[in-house]
């Protein structure tokens, strides 16, 4: 292991020991000890106090990051993230995309309906409707739930007699066998906060960072039929984009 000892902070220590423990687990430092070292051994690692090393691992559990257990010690909850970008220059399904890492991907909760077109839906679709159908799933991962996902279709591309029961694991394939085929997709990314129904549907604790991805998609056509919103879980994916200097 190398050398953790902080020399210098121009933030509160804690936040520094927390920030530099993130990055280690995520970079597999910790791999393979499900435990992480005594509040002694680490403030001993980081060159700090144990009240310093307790607070950071305290913030670190509001994340979800670890899990405390008072006289027993503490547990990475997550070593092995998921890279959202990498493959996702092209139009992937979820299911698909989730395989491809070796996880069993799954549905936790899926609820569809039809509800009355916004101004909201008028302007995402860039044209008039009278109602849209919406589908919300907790997409999950061996069982952990990895994304919140939102997504509206107009009557047409969805059918009026859709029933979630029809949909199998991947919405992209239910589309491409009724006929749809997708060309391309605009992404807005942002960085959101849990609030107490995220954080009841994701298992996460209220106020967590959360990275929110929404999609429009257009057809073959130039014609947008699906809007979708996806919530991910910081704690278990990195942003992860391959750039191009275009020569």
């Amino acid at each position: 292991m190398h050398d953790l000892k902080i020399r210098e902070s121009r933030e509160p220590l804690y936040i520094t020991v927390a920030k530099r423990l993130r990055e280690e687990i995520g970079e597999g430092v910790f791999k393979g000890e499900d435990r992480l070292p005594s509040e002694e051994k680490l403030a001993q690692l980081f060159g700090v106090s144990r009240t310093t090393v307790r607070e950071a691992l305290s913030a670190l559990e509001k994340e979800g990051l670890l899990k405390r257990v008072h006289g027993v010690g503490t547990w990475i909850t997550h070593n092995k993230r998921v890279p959202i970008g990498t493959g996702m220059e092209r139009i992937t399904s979820y299911t698909e995309y989730i395989r491809k890492f070796g996880y069993e991907p799954g549905t936790k909760l899926a609820h569809f309906e039809w509800v009355p077109a916004s101004p909201k839906h008028k302007q995402d679709f860039e044209r008039d409707l009278d109602r849209v159908g919406v589908l919300t799933r907790v997409r999950t991962a061996n069982g952990e739930p990895l994304m919140l996902a939102y997504d509206v279709m107009p009557p047409e591309v969805i059918g009026e007699g859709f029933r979630v029961e029809q949909l199998g694991e991947s919405l992209f394939a239910y589309l491409e066998e009724h006929g749809l085929r997708l060309r391309y997709s605009e992404m807005d990314i942002t960085a959101v906060t849990a609030d107490a129904e995220l954080a009841r549907l994701l298992e996460v604790e209220v106020g967590v960072p959360l990275l929110r991805m929404d999609d429009r998609y257009f057809d073959y056509q130039g014609n947008i039929v699906l809007w979708t919103r996806n919530i991910y879980r910081v704690d278990r994916w990195t942003l992860k984009m391959v750039i191009d200097s275009g020569e």
